[in-house]
């Protein structure tokens, strides 16, 4: 079996993590790589960092470009590439060693056009053992294996609501392990169990390239690139494989924009929401309805952050964003109609319901709450 996997890697100011994650690449046991690794404007040591890796080994491709933000490396690194195959890795991840080479043969096999693998989500203490040269399977370290439907990304990708809206739909069985085994669907199939159950990420994925095609992630989007992207891919998909190998690291960033307190570009996930509306349509009503779920509560999620911002921030300079999540909650809140409102969870529909007749006092009383919790 042959067949190069571009693996694309965007760093901006990555110096701290960046050689954990080009390590675990050039270990990787399949040897027909191309790492392409795309500095997106950083101003640490990345870019001198990166080209010492390229000296290292003759695989590592390095490009640099002006920020324009983990979308628009992506979208250079889709233009580069030469592979058959691509795969995303985040500059703070790293990737167990057989991994590409498990996904690559299961979707030649399978004939598949994307394979969507587990992650285990890992700390500083899996972060010590693996530059301590000890490599891990997740166990010895207690890394928790990640759910299919789990939390996506917790940095720069998608309202995925778990850290997105959503339930899940069944834990992954552990760490890589070197299992055969795959599920086979096709898109729809796979936008109602996955995509649209908090799995929008496109790291742990490997693409056949001729999949891809001229589809590309959404730039000027903080928030939300990944099920944009995902969602445009869907009508192309014929079949799409799942393994239930975990041979992502996923690094839980404190920093990353999923646990951060409120920042404009949190509006983000409203406006892929309501984009993701749109790019979903040919797969009915069903998933119609569970994208004004997602986005009602990616509403409420949102509220939520500007409520624990002081009450003046609130009332004056932030009043623009309070405003734009009634208008988006009142739009999704119609949409669900009766039967659609009785998927949300009690907690969801009472909240929801204090939010949409009461928005002041619903931010006022969640600021109190949030506060005493933490004190």
């Amino acid at each position: 079996m042959s067949g190069l996997i571009s693996v694309i890697v965007p760093v901006h100011n990555g110096e701290a993590f960046l050689s954990d994650c080009l390590e675990s690449l050039v270990r990787q046991t399949w040897r027909q790589l191309e790492i392409l690794v795309i500095d997106d404007g950083s101003t640490d040591g990345s870019a001198a960092l990166c080209r010492r890796w390229q000296e290292k080994d003759g695989r590592i491709r390095f490009f640099q470009k002006e920020n324009g933000g983990v979308s628009s490396a992506r979208n250079l690194g889709l233009e580069m590439a030469r592979g058959e195959y691509a795969a995303f890795v985040d500059a703070d991840d790293w990737l167990l060693p057989g991994m590409l080479q498990e996904q690559l043969e299961l979707l030649v096999q399978e004939d598949g056009d994307m394979i969507l693998g587990g992650y285990l989500a890992v700390g500083e203490r899996e972060r010590k053992a693996f530059r301590g040269g000890e490599g891990f399977s997740g166990a010895e370290t207690g890394a928790r294996a990640g759910k299919q439907s789990g939390p996506a990304s917790g940095k720069q990708s998608g309202p995925d609501t778990g850290r997105t809206p959503g339930p899940a739909s069944g834990k992954q069985s552990g760490p890589f392990s070197g299992r055969r085994t795959c599920r086979s669907m096709d898109a729809g199939q796979y936008v109602e169990e996955y995509l649209l159950q908090s799995c929008s990420r496109c790291w742990s994925i490997l693409f056949r390239r001729e999949a891809i095609g001229e589809t590309r992630f959404p730039e000027g989007l903080s928030i939300g690139e990944d099920l944009l992207f995902l969602s445009r891919l869907m009508p192309k998909m014929k079949r799409i494989l799942v393994t239930e190998a975990c041979g992502y690291c996923y690094f839980i960033n404190a920093e990353g924009a999923m646990l951060a307190g409120f920042r404009p570009s949190y509006m983000d996930q409203i406006t892929c929401w309501e984009m993701a509306e749109r790019e979903l349509a040919p797969f009915g009503k069903e998933a119609a309805e569970r994208v004004s779920l997602c986005l009602f509560q990616a509403v409420l999620l949102t509220a939520g952050k500007l409520a624990l911002l002081p009450p003046a921030a609130v009332k004056g300079e932030q009043a623009a964003y309070v405003d734009r999540c009634i208008r988006a909650a009142r739009q999704a809140w119609e949409k669900l109609g009766r039967k659609g409102r009785k998927r949300l969870s009690a907690g969801y529909r009472l909240k929801g319901l204090v939010f949409l007749h009461a928005p002041a006092m619903y931010l006022k009383l969640y600021h109190i709450w949030k506060r005493r919790s933490k004190s």
